[in-house]
């Protein structure tokens, strides 16, 4: 029996459960007053103590530990994978490798494929599958589907276990007590989640890990993964599932199945593996004909050799067929003819990438497909219709003065529907509005998409761009863009005139309104990152004034409080550039020599933000014009050491 109290290579990123307590405590950090342990680094789950609570209290207990876990896209991914097509997927559960792991005892399924080929549909379609069986023998089903285009937490390890250890404490709470004991003592013991402390991947493999054989000791576990491909380190998760499986007894039911993009590392073990592009024309071909027949389309094309042309030429990718129908639709409302249409067809590249391109080159409204295919390549977070309407309308030259003078545009949008209408034409088809969690939002078709043009998509379509440019100066261009987009659409006239509204009627009111709060510092992050002069940031908040600051600073208390991006009341200007190290715009200000040594609302001066959060650079400049001070015991080796940075 494998021995399960030393580390595993399933723990190599982590340092096991990590309470980087402020006070008091066991710790495995030398940060605090607590006990110490020179030297030494925890593997595995940490048990601090038991806190036996009341019977009556376990239940509530819990619940809040689950919502700590807990985020808000968890789920939405895997709600919006396209629902197969009637008659597909089928052939998985007779295929003998999909037989042969699902009765082994452990077992590794890599279902791969090219980008495009159905993997996520066809892994909704197992997870389906199983779900509905696992009445039987009491079986518990995990599941996580990455998304390279949703938030932090959606492609990010940290996410996958967050969420599977929601999923497991939901349904085998016994085995998780450890994290839920953990949760009660740091809720006691330091504070808020999210203020005085975070969950971090070590904690979370850890947990997981641990947990695991305590439930396979008298029930059968299947976990789901789907797009493997879209974490933010997809080679180092395989590994970790690898040596997670192979690391417990030979009889434990535990069964992995996985999709991701082919990855020739992992091409060369041995376990399960479904190619989809050697599997799926069938498939393809009921798709193809499933569409004609609930389209408005003619008999005569319906009964045409026009189905199988286009599954022949699709190769085993559903989104190059997805982009042939679109094409065929559109020629067969022409009153194209069938030689016509098949000539198309054979003329359409038979790459996604190199078809990709061709779409780039149709589009005729080069700047404004520039501008929408930047916001959903760089935006925070997926954009509802009606937040991209007006992103699209503030990013314009010369910039508008008011919400009214947008509205007066030529080019304003005025309803959701024509945004629709609006996005597609743009975007050639390569850009749709989706139902996510009951919210409309705007996406690329496939993650693919939004690979290409970061690639070179972008750069193709930004005309003033050199086309030797490296992927950094296009990305932080787009993101100082998206910026000063944000900036000017809170310095407009009505919203400053309506800041005394409820939440509910400004976030009404005024649709792009959180967004631009919340984001335009992130937006200019990255594109500080980036190398690009931020210099004019202070032209943009009308600096020396601190009006605009002012009003950012009450809308985003207004809209979301506890966010820990949230700036406190009495903020100025120079806080923020020194607590995100906007160097350029610092400088200016320290060049005027006024509030350098200002506090804000809550007691924080521009040195101790900057000695929080590790921003040397703004700490060395600050402490330069010996008019930074903190004499209060809040000092900025305090702050840092908080924080596990050096001032």
């Amino acid at each position: 029996m494998a021995d399960h109290s030393r580390s595993s290579d399933f723990h190599k990123d982590g340092d096991g459960p990590q309470l980087n307590a402020i006070g008091g405590g066991v710790q495995n950090n030398n940060i605090g007053d607590g006990n110490q342990f020179p030297g030494a680094v925890f593997q595995g789950v940490v048990n601090i103590g038991r806190v036996d609570c009341p019977r009556s209290s376990e239940p509530l207990l819990r619940e809040r530990c689950l919502q700590s876990l807990a985020f808000p896209e968890m789920e939405s991914r895997s709600k919006d994978v396209d629902t197969a097509t009637p008659g597909t997927c089928e052939w998985l559960l007779g295929h003998d490798t999909y037989k042969s792991w699902e009765q082994s005892s452990r077992g590794l399924l890599w279902i791969k494929g090219k980008p495009g080929s159905g993997k996520s549909t066809l892994l909704r379609h197992a997870l389906n599958r199983i779900e509905a069986d696992k009445g039987r023998d009491n079986a518990i089903v995990l599941s996580f589907f990455f998304y390279g285009r949703g938030v932090e937490l959606q492609r990010t390890p940290l996410g996958l276990f967050r969420s599977l250890l929601h999923q497991l404490l939901s349904q085998a709470p016994v085995a998780l007590r450890d994290l839920v004991d953990t949760f009660e003592k740091n809720d006691k013991e330091r504070g808020k989640l999210g203020e005085k402390w975070a969950w971090h991947l070590g904690d979370m493999q850890g947990f997981f890990q641990a947990s695991i054989p305590k439930v396979l000791e008298n029930r059968s576990v299947w976990l789901f993964v789907d797009a493997l491909d879209e974490s933010s380190n997809h080679a180092e998760m395989i590994k970790k599932l690898q040596s997670l499986l192979w690391g417990l007894p030979t009889s434990s039911q535990f069964h992995i199945c996985f999709s991701c993009r082919h990855d020739l590392n992992f091409d060369k073990s041995g376990e399960f593996k479904i190619c989809l592009e050697d599997e799926n024309e069938k498939d393809i071909s009921t798709y193809v004909r499933f569409q004609l027949s609930t389209s408005s389309t003619s008999p005569e094309l319906r009964e045409s050799e026009i189905p199988k042309i286009i599954t022949e030429e699709a190769r085993g990718l559903f989104m190059w067929a997805r982009l042939a129908m679109e094409k065929v639709l559109e020629l067969d409302r022409e009153g194209k003819g069938l030689r016509e249409i098949e000539k198309e067809i054979r003329s359409i590249p038979p790459d996604l990438h190199d078809l990709y391109h061709e779409l780039v080159d149709q589009m005729s409204e080069t700047e404004a497909s520039l501008k929408l295919i930047r916001w959903i390549c760089f935006a925070n977070r997926s954009l509802s219709p009606d937040e991209l309407r007006w992103a699209l309308v503030i990013d314009a030259t010369p910039p508008p003065q008011s919400l009214e003078e947008c509205r007066s545009k030529d080019d304003w949008i005025s309803n959701t529907d024509r945004m629709k209408k609006r996005v597609q034409a743009l975007s050639r088809g390569l850009v749709e509005v989706i139902t996510s969690s009951d919210t409309q939002v705007v996406q690329f078709i496939h993650q693919s998409v939004k690979d290409y043009f970061i690639d070179e998509g972008i750069s193709i379509l930004d005309q003033s761009s050199k086309p030797e440019a490296p992927t950094a100066d296009m990305e932080g261009h787009a993101h100082y863009q998206l910026s000063r987009a944000c900036i000017r659409y809170l310095a407009m006239e009505e919203i400053g005139q309506s800041i005394s509204h409820e939440r509910d009627d400004m976030t009404s009111k005024f649709p792009f309104l959180h967004y631009a709060a919340t984001s335009w510092v992130a937006h200019t992050k990255q594109s500080e990152t980036r190398n690009v002069p931020q210099d004019d940031l202070l032209d943009y908040f009308g600096w020396p004034s601190e009006e605009l600051v002012k009003r950012w600073v009450r809308i985003y208390q207004k809209l979301d409080r506890d966010s820990d991006d949230c700036p406190p009341e009495d903020t100025s200007m120079i806080h923020p550039v020194s607590r995100y190290q906007l160097i350029g715009p610092l400088r200016m200000i320290l060049k005027a020599g006024t509030g350098i040594d200002k506090r804000d609302g809550s007691g924080r001066t521009p040195l101790s933000w900057a000695a929080a959060n590790g921003h040397e650079v703004v700490v060395k400049l600050l402490l330069g014009t010996d008019k930074a001070d903190d004499n209060d015991g809040w000092t900025p080796l305090w702050w840092a050491a908080r924080n596990g940075h050096e001032a």
